[in-house]
């Protein structure tokens, strides 16, 4: 009841003239992170930690920009091999994925 009251009180607002103190668009930034996004984000992790050592590894440099150049010369691997890991990453991280049924498949 309490509630009720306190949003028809703020729903007439307009009639007395009154500005709000606080922009309610401001108050999105701190709201609590939705339930979805975290059960999302969960099913990353997993799938994420499913993946071998050294897939993980380069799989996660990839992700902070660097190319399969500079990986290669960080990890003191061959181009090639840095190229077929990434892509064997990429491939078992999506099949995880669609197998988690938290994501459509892709039509391939």
């Amino acid at each position: 009841m309490a509630s009720r009251q306190a949003s028809h009180y703020r729903d007439k607002a307009h009639r007395r003239h009154e500005l709000p103190a606080v922009d309610p668009d401001r108050l999105s930034a701190f709201a609590a992170p939705s339930p979805e996004a975290r059960l999302v984000a969960r099913g990353l992790l997993r799938a994420f930690h499913r993946l071998r050592p050294e897939l993980r590894e380069i799989l996660s440099l990839a992700a902070t920009g660097l190319s399969s150049l500079e990986i290669a010369a960080s990890l003191s691997l061959p181009r090639p091999t840095v190229a077929t890991r990434l892509r064997l990453a990429r491939r078992l991280f999506a099949r995880a994925l669609t197998r988690s049924r938290r994501w459509p498949r892709c039509a391939r």
